[in-house]
């Protein structure tokens, strides 16, 4: 009897435990998820869709962890650019990333991190690339709640440093607000404001909301699809885009 008593005391103890961890899945998501990943990202972007401009690729991103804080990445992208002038299909640039970040707790809470990536120019052709070496650090922070709902905002500065003298130079900053959902039952919902401020051209900015809908098919692989569009501003970097996403976890 007090064999089956202590065994009944220790399930008890045990099923709280393990419905707490499921309520807190890991999908890449959240800025201070460290997960070691490949992702596959398919994206077509229709950057002026009347005058029939416009990009179709495949992004490949690896990131891998260096501890519970850090990790790295690489991102490279293999692009066509469509115009009725011209089309051409090559490599993008490469994006080299370096991440730190401060997690909330399971239960949820606060917290932090910072980015900084560096962009070499490896386009194969002037129309997949910017043709310059660039730098881009940024911080964040986050409130979670255990209920699965996310808050962050974020900032990141994008400059050049040298390249082709011919391009213009790059100075401009990205203001980011996200609010997502993470279910426990394996699926999630983000809701992203990107405001866009051009420094090297003094007014010129672009509001881009985006939304992301996505599932874990298996605690390893997941799937997501994504939208966005200009909203509002003098600057236009696309009219809309459309994407989906692979992503193999815990590599």
């Amino acid at each position: 009897m007090k064999k089956w008593m202590l065994l009944a005391i220790i399930l008890g103890m045990m099923l709280p435990a393990q419905a707490q961890l499921q309520r807190k899945y890991q999908y890449g998501v959240e800025p201070t998820d460290n997960i070691t990943s490949l992702e596959f990202n398919p994206t077509f972007t229709a950057i002026d869709d009347s005058a029939g401009i416009s990009t179709t690729g495949v992004t490949t991103k690896m990131y891998r962890v260096i501890n519970p804080n850090w990790n790295w990445g690489l991102e490279l992208p293999l692009t066509r650019f469509e115009s009725p002038e011209k089309s051409v299909n090559g490599l993008g640039d490469l994006t080299v990333a370096v991440n730190w970040m401060r997690p909330e707790s399971i239960q949820g809470g606060f917290g932090y991190g910072a980015h900084m990536e560096m962009i070499v120019p490896t386009a194969t052709d002037k129309r997949l690339g910017a043709g310059q070496v660039q730098v881009g650090p940024s911080v964040f922070a986050l409130y979670s709640w255990e209920s699965g709902i996310f808050t962050a905002v974020g900032y990141k500065q994008m400059i050049s440093l040298f390249g082709d003298h011919a391009r213009d130079d790059i100075n401009m900053g990205r203001f980011r607000y996200n609010l997502s959902y993470l279910s426990d039952n394996k699926w999630w919902f983000q809701a992203n404001l990107y405001y866009y401020h051009d420094f090297t051209r003094s007014g010129k900015m672009e509001l881009v909301p985006e939304f992301e809908i996505g599932t874990l098919v298996n605690e390893g692989t997941a799937l997501y699809a994504n939208v966005g569009t200009h909203a509002a501003g003098n600057m236009h970097s696309k009219d809309w885009s459309v994407s989906v996403g692979f992503k193999i976890l815990y590599l």
